[in-house]
């Protein structure tokens, strides 16, 4: 199983005094038709948690740009590990199967982009399955 990956955007962002530019998919989709379905804004309050799931047959990348969440994943299953990810301009690629969950620990709303891209071929397991992350 592959693990969670955490990609530096630093040589990717156009950044200047009005603020920053990223083309997010760019050399990292392979079919389009999958990531405009399910590209989505997510916003995560203070004290809460969302995701507590895996996507069997999907990668799943979660672009952070405001707030601070803390990302639990169990690679490999049963052993929980935790990163915090902020608006540093980082990208994360969860691989398929990869159980995850985002808290907000911080005191204002943590706002990323989200989107999933199949990577085998459709089957009859669902999208995404719900599967408790914690550490507690």
């Amino acid at each position: 199983m592959t693990s969670v990956a955490f990609i530096d955007l630093k040589e990717e962002i156009n950044a200047d005094d009005r603020g920053f530019s990223f083309f997010v998919f760019p050399g990292r989709v392979r079919k389009a038709q999958d990531v405009l379905r399910s590209f989505h804004l997510v916003s995560i309050e203070p004290g809460q948690v969302r995701g507590n799931h895996l996507h069997p047959g999907h990668e799943e990348w979660l672009y952070p740009f405001h707030g601070i969440g803390v990302l639990q994943w169990e690679a490999p299953p049963g052993q929980v590990q935790e990163r915090v990810v902020s608006g540093n301009r980082a990208l994360v690629r969860i691989p398929p199967g990869v159980a995850h969950a985002l808290k907000n620990p911080g005191l204002e709303i943590l706002y990323l982009l989200a989107w999933r891209e199949a990577v085998e071929p459709a089957g009859q397991e669902p999208e995404t399955v719900a599967r408790l992350v914690s550490s507690d």
